[in-house]
């Protein structure tokens, strides 16, 4: 009966820590992931230089032009969002508006709280994302 539970012990010890070891992985993966995401588009260029430069083994020049790219690349794509920036938040208030028509004096103050609040956070986010003055 001892040896039993004894047994069930390392068991349980050995699935604890797969589960452990399950949940620091995925939160070490998820931080890294957010941070690249949320990070200046420096940091973006730079994590795809260096994984491409570990999965083909690059040489120095390589490694430099492929960096001129994705540079280019990144700032094009930058250009292109600002570009249809103002037409999104055309439509986006459009459709707030249409909103905020259809609630009542306490549930607009409440819905104007969110947009001004989703609206800090956007700028939050572009001055993060494109090193941007706020």
């Amino acid at each position: 009966m001892k040896s039993k539970k004894a047994i069930f012990g390392v068991i349980l010890v050995f699935i604890l820590g797969i589960l452990c070891g399950i949940l620091a992985t995925h939160l070490v993966y998820k931080c890294r992931f957010e941070s690249i995401l949320s990070g200046r588009a420096q940091n973006r260029e730079e994590f795809i230089v260096k994984k491409l430069h570990r999965k083909l083994n690059l040489d120095s020049r390589q490694e430099e032009q492929i960096r001129a790219i994705i540079h280019g690349t990144h700032e094009e794509m930058k250009a292109l969002r600002n570009s249809f920036r103002p037409q999104t938040e055309t439509i986006i208030e459009r459709s707030q508006a249409k909103i905020s028509m259809i609630l009542t004096p306490e549930q607009r103050k409440k819905y104007d709280q969110l947009i001004a609040e989703r609206k800090e956070r956007s700028r939050e986010r572009g001055s993060k994302e494109f090193g941007d003055k706020p």
